[in-house]
């Protein structure tokens, strides 16, 4: 049976496997007892790898010694601060309440204040839904493949392909309640932390639908939500492939030809509102006949422009993503004209870095599941190579045009879209350097 409970020994598990994966608790959440032996940690495995290089055993080993000693401490000292986080999210009156962050012409946002007994409340109940309904997210990078293999036959096929307006804020409470207690398997804290969150977001939206975008469980709720709709669509008879990813959906049918009046696109449009409060985006909802081979067909989807002809299929990115990475590299070179005027080695450095990053491909920093992301590994089922050759030429041409020292343009020359994209070159980042990196870009 699972153990749902809110304590100390489960909220270890969360603190280690944050801390793994790059999100240092002790820092993020100011922490302060724990960050103090954290740092004092450091403090004496330097100076026993230094007294080791240096050929002093003795002293080596006697700060090796003491480092032990300190995580001993560490270990107790944590064990203690995460007593007294469950003993406040014990009580019978805690809550979480959130903030609102209000953004023009996008939809709001909301997060917590930085207080340690939110966030293992959320991480706690986000697990407790994960674990019991086996809640997760789909891989975009598997749905892709997956897509471009059904898609490279001649056999006919219908895709129709669709978007949910507004999908965070449209998801009704009482048909979330459903699949919440359903068969009573989320124990009563969970469903008491999750109703507090919903509650939170009732007040600040004004709207009885909707679960707040920021706020890491509901990425788990919207899941469970769909789960009856995503089993609904695959159902339908003729459907030989369905994907969801958040509110993202393509599905394929194999035609009937004992079936010609068959609307396809109204069943799938049926399957997701029947029922529902969420609703289908008009202009993003669409049917593909792909019968007659020699027309050229195209849709977008998870980053992608899907070309399909004579049986073949072509991907190039979409528009938004090429002009996204286009903008960035014009920001990279605007920041350095106007930063260089003040600090000149520094505009240089962070430059360096920035063109080093876009036309390369990395690992996010600390983060233990190895994610990779760059110009290759963000869009590695590209098979047409003109939008990255006409990014490279015109990053030749912000180098060439906008960069006066010879040593910096000869530095810049050396990174290369084409070359990273094909030989997969690989530059290593730091959090810091990343959130330095990326500031210009938010």
């Amino acid at each position: 049976m699972l153990d749902q409970s809110f304590s100390a020994k489960n909220f270890r598990i969360i603190f280690d496997i944050s801390n793994r994966n790059g999100f240092f608790v002790e820092d993020k959440l100011s922490l302060s007892s724990i960050r103090k032996v954290t740092e004092e940690i450091k403090v004496y495995g330097n100076l026993a790898k230094s007294y080791n290089k240096s050929g002093n055993k003795v002293l080596a080993h006697f700060f090796n010694e003491v480092k032990e000693q300190l995580r001993e401490v560490r270990n107790v000292e944590i064990d203690n601060v995460l007593e007294e986080i469950s003993l406040i999210i014990s009580q019978s009156d805690f809550k979480i309440e959130l903030k609102q962050i209000k953004i023009p012409g996008g939809k709001d946002l909301y997060t917590i204040t930085n207080k340690p007994e939110y966030f293992f409340a959320i991480k706690q109940a986000q697990f407790n839904i994960s674990r019991l309904f086996g809640v997760k997210q789909s891989n975009r990078h598997s749905i892709v493949e997956q897509l471009f293999t059904l898609l490279n036959d001649k056999f006919p096929k219908t895709v129709i392909r669709t978007d949910i307006s507004s999908f965070y804020e449209s998801i009704d409470h009482e048909s979330l309640a459903k699949h919440i207690n359903h068969d009573n398997l989320l124990s009563p804290k969970s469903r008491k932390i999750i109703n507090s969150i919903l509650r939170s977001y009732k007040v600040l939206s004004g709207s009885n639908k909707g679960v707040p975008r920021g706020i890491g469980v509901s990425a788990y709720l919207s899941e469970l939500f769909m789960r009856r709709i995503d089993q609904t669509i695959r159902s339908i008879p003729g459907v030989t492939y369905y994907a969801r990813f958040v509110d993202d959906i393509v599905v394929i049918f194999t035609p009937n030809p004992n079936e010609p009046g068959r609307v396809y696109l109204n069943e799938v449009k049926y399957a997701i509102e029947k029922n529902s409060s969420i609703r289908t985006n008009p202009a993003k909802t669409f049917p593909l006949s792909i019968v007659d081979l020699s027309i050229k067909h195209n849709f977008e989807f998870l980053g992608y422009e899907f070309i399909i002809q004579h049986g073949k299929v072509k991907t190039k990115l979409t528009s938004a993503k090429f002009d996204k990475l286009e903008k960035r590299t014009e920001l990279a070179f605007d920041h350095y004209v106007n930063f260089s005027k003040v600090n000149k080695k520094e505009a240089r450095k962070i430059l360096v870095k920035r063109i080093r990053f876009l036309t390369g491909n990395t690992r996010l920093a600390n983060n233990k599941a190895k994610i990779l992301i760059g110009i290759y590994y963000s869009n590695s089922s590209l098979t047409e190579m003109g939008q990255i050759k006409r990014l490279n030429a015109r990053l030749k041409r912000q180098i060439n045009t906008r960069i006066t020292s010879v040593s910096l343009k000869k530095r810049l020359n050396r990174y290369d879209f084409i070359d990273s994209f094909e030989n997969r070159n690989f530059s290593s980042f730091s959090s810091d350097e990343l959130k330095a990196i990326m500031q210009i870009w938010k």
